[in-house]
């Protein structure tokens, strides 16, 4: 489950995303939605990142998301464990 908020075309826009759902504004969810029709070849994190819809998994939605969707990210809130301190990136 992730949340982010920011700015598309200067208006502020929450959106949500948990079990491969999107709830939010109706702004940030469409341009997501089409967001997710292009190509940007592979998104998330490897070897579990995607090419092609993106909204499937959480962390290619992620991706498309801060990177594509947002004009800019002003907030970012995940469940997501913090990576070990020995862990090599």
């Amino acid at each position: 489950m992730f949340k982010v908020t920011g700015s598309i075309n200067e208006e502020i826009c929450t959106l949500r995303y948990s079990g491969g759902i999107l709830t939010g504004d109706a702004v940030a969810i469409e341009k997501a939605r089409k967001e997710n029709k292009k190509n940007y070849g592979y998104l998330g994190a490897t070897p579990s990142g995607i090419s092609k819809n993106y909204l499937r998994k959480e962390l290619p939605a992620n991706d498309l998301i801060t990177r594509f969707v947002f004009d800019v990210v002003t907030e970012e809130k995940n469940d997501w464990q913090e990576p070990s301190p020995d862990a090599i990136f």
